[in-house]
């Protein structure tokens, strides 16, 4: 088959400057609350991957480029996936593009079975969906393993208009036909990888740090590597009190590690959002709205007791999902909301670097003070039948940053800015770092208190 090339807008090149460059490198390892040299690599990283992705896009188009170039405009396509009895082999969804080239394969997606829906993470576009089933065992989807796909000619429209809160696109429910399997016009055979929602521990090297830098510098790597968004100790139990813990910049679930082992197990069980955090804040706070909805409708998950619980910039991913599911009232299933070290007000160094940066990272903008997305944010107020409390910090162990207050990352007056700071239920503050306010006994027993109080009054 001749592969037909069409003509393509290449993104706009990346004006490096070698002063904006040193006025980043300056600032970037403060601004993300880290110590050594890895966010400072992964930027550099970040940089030179991007100039050599627009190069190569510029001669050979393609839409999984324009999905690594450009992942803040993507969408979450979601749907069903109707099967009768429960089957046991791994699956595979492929989403297929005919924009540059015929059939090509613009990302994968491994499915847990059995399952009820598929995901996968794309830009605006016309989409062909293929599932694929492990049928021999042999480790790898072959292209005679083809169990289910979108209708010939019809392809799944991906539009800006046809998502919900800004990254949620239903997706066509596709029947799967596991005793009659076809074989696909795609050239393709991949190679099965396992996949797991629940890990023995916050230990394991899936949550591993470096991954954190990859969700900020290469949000689809981390799609790559999650293969989803939630992920837990153990299996779901509608009798305990779920809490949702959310991670903050360049960080993942291994960040809450000490929390975790404090909390009364048998009345409380930790699940986490595991995001790339250098997306834009309100796509990601749609996202976890929507999973959360997912999750309360779905037979696995039967939503009792939900307290979200964020750290630094996972604050305002969390805030940003409060306000979307709240939107006609709050669900009966939400409870409680806590956040440490949030900065609710913004990062004064976020706003520098992006005026100064050769490239930016799209969260970048959405922290920096007087941002859309905050200003936004505060236009809705808390619902009271979910009390907020707010955790902060204040000790500040540099000794060239004492002119304002601070706990050596986010300034206190960002934390406690007062379009948050009064719509808190109580407000705790700790002799803590930034990092080390999730480290430290006082804050961990308080938070057990408040969860304690919220088991009890429910």
């Amino acid at each position: 088959m001749f592969r037909k090339m069409r003509k393509a807008k290449p993104p706009p090149p990346i004006r490096t400057s070698v002063r904006a460059t040193l006025v980043l490198l300056s600032l970037i390892s403060s601004f993300l609350a880290c110590p050594g040299c890895g966010h400072i690599s992964g930027y550099l990283g970040f940089l030179q991957r991007h100039k050599s992705l627009e190069n190569t896009f510029h001669n050979q188009p393609r839409v999984a480029l324009l999905r690594e170039l450009s992942p803040e405009d993507c969408f979450v396509l979601q749907g069903t996936l109707p099967v009768s009895g429960n089957r046991e082999e791994p699956l595979l969804v492929v989403a297929v593009s005919d924009r540059f080239y015929e059939r090509e394969i613009v990302t994968t997606w491994t499915l847990r079975s059995p399952t009820l829906g598929y995901t996968v993470f794309i830009p605006e576009g016309d989409y062909h969906l293929y599932i694929f089933a492990d049928l021999d065992r042999n480790g790898y989807f072959d292209p005679q393993e083809l169990i289910g796909r979108t209708p010939p000619g019809r392809p799944v429209q991906v539009r800006p208009d046809r998502a919900v809160d800004g990254i949620l696109v239903e997706g066509p429910a596709i029947p799967l036909d596991f005793d009659h399997p076809r074989v696909s016009d795609l050239l393709m055979r991949t190679k099965v990888t396992p996949h797991s929602l629940k890990f023995a521990s916050l230990g394991d090297e899936f949550f591993d740090a470096r991954y954190g830098y990859m969700g900020l510098y290469r949000p689809t790597a981390l799609l790559a590597h999650t293969q989803g968004f939630v992920f837990g100790l153990e299996d779901f139990d509608e009798n305990k009190t779920m809490v949702l813990f959310i991670h903050g910049i360049g960080g993942t679930p291994q960040d809450w590690k000490y929390i975790v082992e404090g909390l009364d197990r048998k009345r409380f069980q930790p699940f986490f959002f595991f995001y790339p955090s250098g997306l834009p804040l309100e796509k990601l706070g749609g996202l976890l709205a929507q999973l959360i909805k997912t999750m309360d409708k779905s037979l696995e998950f039967r939503l009792n007791r939900l307290v979200m619980v964020a750290h630094s910039m996972g604050g305002l991913v969390g805030l940003a999902a409060i306000n979307h599911l709240c939107r006609q009232g709050p669900p009966p299933y939400l409870k409680t909301y806590i956040s440490f070290s949030t900065p609710y007000g913004g990062v004064e160094q976020a706003r520098i670097a992006t005026e100064k940066a050769p490239l930016v990272v799209p969260s970048w903008r959405d922290v920096t003070p007087g941002s859309a997305f905050l200003h936004q944010m505060y236009q809705l107020n808390l619902p009271r039948e979910v009390p907020f409390y707010l955790f902060f910090g204040y000790r500040n162990p540099s000794f060239f940053n004492s002119k304002e207050s601070s706990d050596g990352e986010i300034l206190l007056s960002s934390q406690l800015d007062p379009r948050i700071r009064y719509e808190a239920f109580k407000t705790y503050g700790f002799d803590s770092t930034h990092v080390g306010i999730l480290n430290s006994k006082n804050p961990q027993q308080e938070l057990n208190r408040v969860l304690a109080a919220v088991a009890e009054e429910n």
